[in-house]
């Protein structure tokens, strides 16, 4: 039998095979499920499809990159995830950039994938206690 967080939906939009592959190994392993993109323009056509409760996001991506799909995920609120994390090699002076109604953590490259999959499976868990609760609430209203 599957977890709780089976139902969450992880998006994981990495260009480096090697690195998409770790990330989604180590997610697996905790009976996630997700679906992985190889560039930013995959990312918003995930994004644009369904819905998705956490997205891991590399910014320096070819085609559409890290910081455009973030501008694009604010431009249309309806389709952010609950948890935007970015996973970037990137300056750290660089990251004040971020936009923080979209992004929610950042973790540098080289990372720890277990730290790295213990907070999505975090993040999923928070969001289907979230879910619960509200369900429970709006059943009492009633």
């Amino acid at each position: 039998m599957l977890g709780i967080t089976s139902k969450c939906p992880v998006l994981v939009a990495e260009d480096d095979p090697a690195i998409r592959s770790l990330i989604a190994s180590a997610l697996r392993r905790r009976r996630l499920r997700l679906i992985t993109a190889a560039n930013g323009a995959e990312a918003v056509e995930h994004l644009k499809n369904q819905e998705w409760l956490v997205l891991v996001l590399d910014l320096m991506m070819p085609v559409v990159t890290g910081w455009e799909v973030i501008a694009w995920l604010a431009e249309h609120p309806e389709r952010r995830p609950k948890t935007v994390i970015v996973v970037s090699a990137t300056e750290r002076s660089h990251l004040q950039h971020l936009d923080p109604r979209v992004v929610n953590a950042v973790i540098f490259k080289p990372f720890d994938i277990m730290q790295l999959s213990a907070y999505v499976k975090a993040s999923c868990d928070l969001q289907h206690a979230d879910r619960r609760r509200s369900r429970i609430v709006s059943a009492t209203e009633h």
